[in-house]
């Protein structure tokens, strides 16, 4: 499902219980292609009510541990040193901005083989 260096990452920062919620999350969006949390909480497999489900997955998305610089930093180092030691010798990101919500989101991809 996720990348070795990927679950090493996460498993450094979150709790046993995190990493198990993340997995699931990830699980559901693949599988039913949505992000909003109300639908992701309606398909969430656990016995509780659907406001519980909404209010535990609003938290697990706002964890501290799920900052730039406890996950995504990390991630992006080990990108930078895996690609210095490929063959290639050139690091291609896309970098994208836009306004969501009142909300500036700011993403930046690495692209490899055709896919960021």
């Amino acid at each position: 499902m996720l990348p070795k260096f990927y679950q090493n990452c996460f498993q450094n920062v979150l709790t046993p219980a995190q990493y198990k919620m993340l997995e699931i999350l990830i699980m559901l969006l693949q599988f039913h292609k949505t992000v909003t949390i109300e639908k992701l909480a309606t398909v969430f497999p656990q016995p509780i009510k659907f406001e519980s489900r909404r209010r535990s997955i609003q938290r697990f998305l706002l964890l501290p541990e799920l900052s730039i610089q406890y996950i995504w930093f990390p991630l992006l180092k080990r990108w930078v040193k895996n690609s210095r030691q490929s063959q290639e010798k050139q690091l291609i990101f896309a970098i994208d901005r836009t306004q969501w919500r009142g909300e500036n989101v700011f993403v930046i991809s690495l692209i490899e083989q055709k896919r960021a």
